[in-house]
């Protein structure tokens, strides 16, 4: 990461993120750049993604509405997602934020940010261990997540559909609406991950 450029989202994520946020962003790029330097990817795109991916978390629900006031939403439930889960929009809000006020230009971080927390078809490597490292990193303490962490360093897509499944199990559980995106995502992955099919396949 450039120099300047890393002083420059430091800086932002200090002003903009609270303290415990700010700590969460820093281990999601920690681990990201460890699962990064395993699976071959840019650490340096790993460690900026991993910095920016929350960095429109602390806008309330009125705030992440209004910034898309003035903005096209070029992706899709925009209207549900405002009208029954705003909170869903700091991804997208983060990408642009990364863009326009930071100069961030890599498709890949910017894609890396915008879809950490509702995923996508066809992701790729980097965009999902930004979403793993997100779900599972080391402030978030628990066994389930542990075991998670551990999967991740040796079958980054079976750690990926796990963190998916908790993402949708813990919306579930909570009665909050569904975004179609994720379950779309997760259904797409549960078709594509190998071990996954090939169990299926097999029962």
């Amino acid at each position: 990461m450039r120099k300047d450029l890393e002083k420059n989202i430091f800086e932002y994520l200090q002003k903009n993120l609270s303290p415990k946020r700010f700590e969460h962003s820093y281990n999601v790029a920690r681990f990201a750049v460890e699962l990064a330097g395993i699976y071959g990817v840019d650490i340096l795109k790993a460690q900026t993604a991993g910095l920016l991916h929350d960095c429109a978390k602390s806008k309330t629900d009125k705030q992440l509405i209004s910034f898309f006031e003035n903005r096209k939403a070029d992706f899709k439930y925009f209207n549900e997602m405002k009208k029954y889960s705003p909170k869903l929009l700091h991804s997208y809000a983060g990408a642009i934020i990364a863009k326009e006020k930071l100069g961030v230009t890599d498709k890949d971080i910017l894609n890396a940010v915008r879809n950490h927390t509702l995923g996508r078809q066809n992701m790729s490597l980097l965009e999902k261990i930004i979403f793993v490292a997100d779900g599972s990193v080391f402030d978030r303490k628990s066994k389930e997540l542990s075991k998670i962490q551990k999967l991740a360093v040796k079958k980054i897509e079976k750690a990926f559909l796990k963190v998916m499944t908790k993402k949708i199990q813990y919306v579930l559980d909570k009665e909050e609406w569904l975004c179609p995106q994720v379950v779309d995502a997760r259904n797409y992955y549960v078709s594509t991950v190998s071990d996954v099919s090939e169990k299926r396949k097999n029962s």
